[in-house]
């Protein structure tokens, strides 16, 4: 074969043989490339089965046309009736040849396993199956980036996300435990990459036996053996994967790649023990809001705005865990000692610092601090321009990098500024930074404006279109402007921020909401979640986002690992404390809510959304009448928010209280006439007084009107009542079918 013309490809070596073909790398006359070429094994090339099974490969591969899977050239037969797939042609090996040289570092591996995710989900997507993902069917290329190989096993999804059934086919010591009985699915392949995982850390496999029939079993009823080299969350990510039931798996490769993406930036996923607690991370920072010493109120903002870029930097440095801005805020004009805040951010090193701004002049100070000794580890001075203020950042960052000894590698090696145009453009984005964390009506309100004014100045500042993004979403979900009105608006500054950067994170997320909450579109929303994650594994941001996505869909396992990850890197916000306890009560675990609950107030104890999940939760635990007092207070605290006003008048009627709901209701239909008021609102005080077919009017009509709430339809309980009502049935499939998303054009 060696030497010989095929079509137009010259054969010029072989590269691997299988039990299916021999591959050879061979030059496209044509267009003067190297290609790989796969031929069928001549004593198959009588089976008109194994020539289908190997078209088959071919299609399904060349369907899927993504940086992590292997690209189909074509599938052509010879004059002499040999037939042959013709793919792209990496430099490099197969993962397999790689490990036979010992296990690889854990940082390299899980790059690997982030690619072949990726490759996964977008296979899975396309309603295809792999089964057979091993070693030997991942190129690694001279880049490092993993590529599948050899969909000759792939089966096609049906609509009830099951493959017609088969015999059994695989590679055993990579099979799931319902691949052997012959009923894989999507997470047959996240069992496989959990193994593939597993074998790259550690150099051997989870389960083994002298003897196939061994292994089988070993897959079948064994238990798996945590790796005692392995760290507990990677451990917890592998023991996931290799859940014998695949309902105790990641549901989705989408998932899995989430959780890998902070695992690799050293994010931490699971619960803490008491002891745990007592450990700080080695390169773990908290950056405090830098002291305004220009006797001038309105610097405050700046110097906030100086702290809050240098987390931004820092956070892109993989290894490091940097507290989000929230919490290290916390502690903001509070005489507390450098070794006291490191215990409550659970930090081993604290950065403060100092700005005075003296016309077009800056002063900067700063010094990092060791928390567990409070001796001082680096500190430095800065006198320059105003116009400098980018590079100062960057330069305290970079500074830091190196006191901590983090050994930058890739894309890592320079930390991206949010934006670095002009100079007064940056300020009034720093400025609406500053007024959005004080999450008040009047700071949302006033940071809008100041998002406006930094586009005015420069309208390539994509930061601040990406905040006005989200200025107009929070709007429309909170009933503060019509969803109709705020949703176009939201989709157009989050496109434009998009447009000006599109590697930034905000912007992502800030259109994923929109696709989330305006068209009810959870799968483009995760999709743009996944891409923000990946461009910032450390933002908390992201993995707050997602795992409300997750919640509404009802994976409330992947959800609290979200939520978890986010209050990792944000242990003090509000919304994220809060949301751990969402997500156990949508799951119905109440007492895990009412004590998530609990820790959102003691951290804020007039925080609305804490008020009113402690609210919903006592009702679900059978003590409505305690529910009462939380709702009102809740109702004070939102400043008469629909909302609040609707799950008060909720908790009156399911206490019998009709008159009070009733009254709430006319003050709501009162309300209307000079502000938009949800019709969930409205909604649940019907539930509440049993008139369901008035609850269903009202959602029907907050599905017209776009209404953000109604991503939570099938996830909250108080819509349970209406589940087995045909109305409600019909709106969900309204739902689902994508209808939304189909009407609202922009």
């Amino acid at each position: 074969m060696i030497g010989q013309r095929i079509a137009h490809y010259e054969i010029e070596e072989i590269l691997g043989e299988g039990g299916m073909g021999v591959v050879y790398r061979a030059r496209d006359v044509n267009l003067d490339r190297q290609v790989a070429i796969k031929f069928l094994r001549p004593h198959l090339y009588t089976s008109e089965s194994e020539k289908k099974r190997f078209v088959h490969e071919a299609r399904a591969a060349s369907s899927l046309d993504h940086p992590n899977i292997c690209t189909i050239y074509e599938v052509n037969t010879t004059a002499a009736g040999q037939t042959f797939i013709a793919m792209a042609y990496y430099q490099g090996e197969t993962l397999r040849r790689k490990l036979m040289r010992g296990p690889l570092p854990v940082e390299e591996a899980l790059g690997y396993a982030i690619d072949i995710a990726q490759g996964l989900a977008k296979a899975h997507n396309h309603r295809l199956i792999h089964c057979d993902i091993k070693p030997d069917n991942v190129a690694i290329t001279m880049e490092g980036v993993a590529k599948i190989l050899d969909f000759g096993l792939a089966k096609r999804l049906h609509e009830t996300g099951q493959p017609q059934a088969e015999a059994v086919s695989g590679t055993v010591e990579y099979m799931a435990p319902e691949q052997i009985t012959g009923k894989p699915d999507r997470r047959t392949d996240l069992w496989a990459l959990g193994v593939l995982i597993y074998e790259m850390t550690t150099g051997r496999r989870p389960f083994h036996g002298a003897k196939q029939i061994e292994t089988l079993q070993a897959i079948a009823m064994g238990p798996y053996t945590p790796a005692a080299e392995l760290s507990p969350e990677l451990d917890s990510l592998i023991g996931r994967a290799l859940a014998k039931d695949p309902d105790d798996r990641y549901q989705r490769a989408e998932e899995m790649l989430a959780h890998l993406h902070a695992l690799r930036h050293g994010v931490e996923l699971l619960p803490k023990t008491a002891a745990a607690l007592q450990q700080r991370r080695p390169n773990s920072i908290a950056v405090l809001p830098f002291t305004n010493l220009s006797g001038d109120a309105e610097a405050e903002y700046f110097s906030d705005g100086l702290a809050d870029e240098v987390i931004h930097l820092l956070s892109q440095v993989r290894g490091t865990l940097v507290v989000s801005p929230t919490s290290s805020f916390e502690f903001k004009n509070k005489n507390e000692s450098v070794k006291a805040i490191g215990e409550r951010l659970n930090v081993k090193t604290v950065l403060e610092g100092s700005v005075r701004l003296i016309g077009k002049k800056i002063r900067i100070t700063a010094q990092l601090t060791d928390a567990l000794e409070g001796f001082n580890l680096w500190s430095q001075r800065y006198d320059r321009d105003l116009e400098d203020i980018f590079a100062i950042q960057e330069d305290i960052a970079l500074s830091i990098v190196s006191m901590l000894k983090i050994n930058l590698k890739g894309e890592a090696a320079q930390p991206r500024s949010r934006y670095s145009g002009n100079v007064e453009a940056h300020s009034l984005y720093l400025q609406g930074r500053y007024y959005w964390d004080q999450r008040t009506a009047t700071g949302i309100k006033r940071a809008g404006e100041c998002f406006q004014q930094a586009i005015a100045l420069d309208a390539g500042c994509a930061p601040a279109y990406a905040g006005l993004a989200d200025f107009f979403i929070s709007l429309g979900f909170w009933g503060a402007m019509a969803p109709l009105e705020a949703w176009p608006k939201a989709l157009n500054f989050g496109v434009r921020a998009l447009q000006i950067d599109a590697r930034l994170p905000e912007a992502e997320i800030a259109l994923a909401k929109h696709a989330l909450f305006a068209n009810l579109d959870w799968s483009s929303a995760e999709q743009r979640l996944l891409r923000a994650i990946e461009l910032e594994p450390a933002l908390s941001a992201g993995h707050f986002a997602y795992g409300i996505l997750l919640a509404q869909l009802g994976r409330f396992e992947s959800s609290l690992l979200e939520f978890r990850c986010a209050r990792e890197l944000d242990p003090l916000s509000l919304p994220i404390n809060t949301g751990v306890a969402w997500a156990y009560y949508y799951a119905g675990k109440y007492d895990q809510a009412a004590d998530e609950c609990q820790k959102a107030l003691n951290l804020g104890p007039q925080y609305f959304e804490a008020l009113a999940c402690m609210g919903l939760t006592l009702i679900a635990q059978g003590q409505a009448r305690e529910a009462s007092g939380w709702f009102e207070r809740a109702v004070a605290a939102s400043q008469g928010s629909p909302f609040a006003s609707g799950f008060l008048g909720y908790c009156y009627a399911v206490n019998g209280r009709d008159a009070e709901a009733r009254s709430i209701l006319g003050q709501l239909d009162a309300g209307s006439a000079s502000r938009y008021i949800t019709p969930v609102a409205l909604a649940l005080i019907h539930l509440g007084l049993g008139d369901l077919d008035e609850a269903l009017a009202a959602l029907e009509k907050a599905l017209a009107q776009r209404e953000a709430f109604l991503a939570y339809l099938k996830v909250f309980p108080p819509f349970r009542p209406l589940h087995s009502s045909p109305r409600f049935r019909s709106l969900l499939n309204e739902i689902a079918n994508a209808s939304i998303s189909q009407l609202l054009t922009i």
